[in-house]
């Protein structure tokens, strides 16, 4: 993504009219020494981290196979024919599926992988090797690291300012919703995409390869099974839309009118069914303003940091950082969308 100059000056004037309780530095110190205690722990044990990321990677492509050849068996009973009925929900049980765990590998790869470089960890020839495929899986769901990689560190080193090649604190609605429109996640519609640069560079071309092998090898493989028309409903309408729309609430949901510094501008969905549906998984980014506050550590860290730090959170913290359960995630985005449409900041000269 790109600065919007508009956006950068609305954040600034928004935060400057609301008023906010950060945390504390009392809070800060506390939430930092459990953070450095986590992170020691990880450092210490790179065989059992090691262990933790391979069987995540396994369990995504395990889900994946049993998705796409062994559920629609579910809804596509053996038989020379299906309603099309039938086809049409398996597809759309089916497909979305497939298409949200891509995301989740997508997101794991992307930014454990690629950018924090942590889903294996060690010296040796086998580590070096495992994570360098750990940070490319990500192209097999049309990721592009080499991109994301910088734009999401530099995020971390200038969040909140024109520098911020990120910047996420405050997007008008109309480059949101454009990307909602039929294969957003291919086509510039918008620019508040970060999975892939702008342009088809050599990077970006070789995830589309590989994605496209990987996909179209798992759509012969469930045409054989199940019929063409099941597999090409599941992977060209519903592969494409459902994981990068929920990628993209995500992101319009972490930072968004949230102040402008590392240690307050982000919220944690948490672990529920919102953080981890949005989030990616465990292993996405449900708790993603722990990253911001400890950016250092795992996944599994950082979800046991959450539940450290909120015990430490006032009633109007908790109010501000996170969501309440069921119903917290809708609440949020219509608001997020009522606010940013109806904010107006004031003009210089005028009262």
């Amino acid at each position: 993504m790109k600065i919007h100059e508009e956006e950068l000056a609305f954040a600034r004037a928004y935060e400057a009219e609301h008023a906010f309780e950060g945390l504390t530095d009392g809070q800060m110190s506390v939430i930092m020494n459990r953070g450095r205690a986590l992170f020691h722990w990880f450092k210490a044990h790179p065989r059992l981290h090691n262990t933790i990321s391979a069987l995540v990677l396994i369990l995504l492509f395990g889900l994946d196979y049993l998705v796409l050849l062994e559920m629609p068996a579910l809804f596509l009973p053996p038989g020379p024919t299906h309603a099309w009925w039938q086809i049409l929900l398996a597809a759309a049980i089916c497909g979305s599926l497939h298409s949200y765990l891509l995301y989740s590998l997508g997101v794991f790869s992307l930014h454990e992988g690629a950018a924090h470089r942590i889903i294996f960890v060690g010296h040796g020839w086998l580590a070096r090797q495992a994570q360098r495929v750990a940070g490319n899986l990500c192209r097999i769901a049309a990721s592009e690291p080499e991109c994301y990689a910088p734009n999401h560190m530099g995020h971390h080193a200038k969040f909140g300012s024109e520098d911020d090649p990120e910047f996420l604190n405050f997007v008008l609605p109309h480059r949101y919703f454009m990307t909602f429109l039929p294969l957003a996640a291919f086509i510039n519609f918008s620019d508040f995409v970060v999975h892939r640069p702008m342009t088809y560079t050599r990077g970006r071309l070789l995830s589309a390869a590989i994605a496209t092998i990987f996909n179209l090898v798992c759509l012969v493989l469930m045409a054989r099974a199940y019929g063409l028309a099941f597999a090409v409903l599941s992977m060209f309408v519903f592969l494409p839309h459902v994981g990068f729309y929920i990628d993209r609430v995500r992101q319009f949901t972490e930072h968004n009118l949230m102040p402008l510094d590392n240690r307050n501008g982000s919220r944690s969905f948490g672990m529920g069914f919102w953080g981890l549906l949005v989030g990616g998984g465990p292993w996405g980014s449900p708790c993603h303003w722990e990253h911001h506050l400890v950016p250092s550590l795992p996944w599994y860290q950082q979800l046991i940091l959450h539940r450290h730090v909120v015990r430490l959170l006032t009633r109007r913290q908790r109010e501000q950082f996170l969501i309440e359960p069921v119903v917290g995630f809708p609440r949020l985005w219509w608001r997020l969308i009522r606010d940013l449409k109806t904010f107006s900041p004031p003009v210089a000269g005028k009262p």
